[in-house]
């Protein structure tokens, strides 16, 4: 299906394995093959699923066959509790490329030590600690905090960034997940709501009615969008860039294979069997996310608890999906909406989706396939029918 990028829900990966690292003879770019993304438990991590990203992503010369040289560099790197893997290519200079790419795994790092909920020199953990003070954060919370609230208030908070006491009370993706009483919920959920924020201007943050902010889940969208302008604003070179930020794919500059096209093909995991893909996606820039229940949860009872909530039950959203990918120039955008869109269902899911133009992919828990009119943007690839799934065209 030429080179597939796979996109799994959002949660860390354990290591990285390169299988094969190769320049192709005669050509003037670099090929990376079967470049496979793995994740295992640990004790200090504590993972639920095998195996993830898979990624043949070929680096040359572009599609029209040119001679311009092309520098490429990989950077792997540990940030937002996940491993993290950038391309980047120049037509510079190597040391170009390697510069650009350490600077993205900065400014990442950065990121994540401002958006900790657990770093105590963090803003979130400050905030969540503050007793109901006003808070000073940095200009990238705040930003973060004001795209969060948008998108709360976008899906009528079918996402919403204060669901931390909801996520420490179950515990899932960690040794103490379990299934608390009721009566435990409902109190936590009397500290849930996107409305106990309050953006105070100056970068002053306030939170109400004992609210935690937890902004994982638009953290790695926001990562992608801050790539995306890092790349977009440095005119010094022709930049190609291609970001693995877990389940989140940031895409700048077009593919720069001497493949025919420069679009970059990005798989949609099967729920059942994550290092496969159901379809692909092919498009030139901008960010692909997805949210799924396959990649943390735990079991009790042969039920499945996952680490998506409803916010109006506190627990996890039981819609009838189990993956939706989001394809959106913002990847802060995309990320939230993957959740939003999880926790509303198909039939709400699909109805936002058309009525706000967002081009998403729905998979549902009986196999079924339904894309957006938006989806059409892009090119999609339907690959899951001799795995069982159905696309409701």
């Amino acid at each position: 299906q030429g080179n597939v990028t796979k996109v799994e829900a959002d949660g860390p990966v354990l290591f990285f394995c390169l299988i094969s690292y190769l320049r192709a003879a005669g050509t003037c770019g670099i090929m990376y093959s079967d470049f496979v993304l793995y994740k295992q438990r640990s004790n200090a991590m504590k993972r639920y699923l095998a195996a993830a990203m898979l990624l043949l992503a070929l680096s040359g010369c572009g599609s029209s066959g040119s001679s311009t040289q092309l520098y490429t560099t990989t950077e792997d790197f540990f940030a937002m509790d996940t491993y993290m893997s950038v391309d980047v290519s120049s037509e510079k200079s190597e040391s170009a490329a390697e510069d650009m790419a350490v600077k993205i795994e900065q400014r990442v790092n950065q990121l994540d030590a401002a958006l900790s909920r657990t770093q105590q020199a963090g803003d979130l953990y400050k905030l969540n600690h503050a007793n109901g003070q006003p808070t000073e954060v940095s200009d990238d919370t705040y930003t973060a905090l004001e795209k969060a609230l948008e998108y709360a208030e976008m899906t009528n908070g079918a996402f919403d960034p204060t669901m931390a006491p909801l996520t420490d009370l179950w515990g899932i993706g960690t040794d103490n997940a379990r299934v608390p009483a009721q009566s435990e919920i409902d109190e936590a959920l009397t500290h849930v709501g996107y409305q106990n924020v309050k953006l105070l201007g100056n970068d002053q943050v306030q939170l109400l009615n004992g609210a935690q902010v937890d902004l994982g889940g638009i953290g790695k969208g926001y990562a992608g969008d801050i790539v995306h302008e890092m790349v977009e604003s440095d005119t010094s070179d022709q930049w190609h860039v291609l970001a693995r930020l877990s389940g989140n794919v940031e895409m700048y500059g077009g593919k720069t294979a001497d493949s025919g096209t420069d679009r970059w093909n990005i798989g949609i995991a099967d729920p059942d069997d994550n290092t496969d893909s159901i379809a692909v996606v092919s498009l030139r820039d901008g960010s692909v996310v997805t949210s799924g229940d396959y990649e943390r949860f735990f079991e009790k009872d042969g039920k499945r608890y996952h680490h998506i909530f409803d916010p109006a039950t506190g627990y996890p959203a039981d819609s009838g999906l189990r993956g939706v990918t989001v394809i959106d120039p913002c990847s802060t955008k995309a990320d939230a909406l993957t959740t939003a869109l999880f926790v509303m269902g198909l039939d709400k899911g699909m109805k936002f989706c058309e009525e706000n133009e967002i081009a998403a992919v729905f998979i549902t828990s009986d196999k079924q396939v339904y894309t957006t009119s938006k989806t059409g943007d892009c090119t999609f690839e339907f690959l899951g029918e001799k795995k069982g799934y159905t696309y409701a065209e």
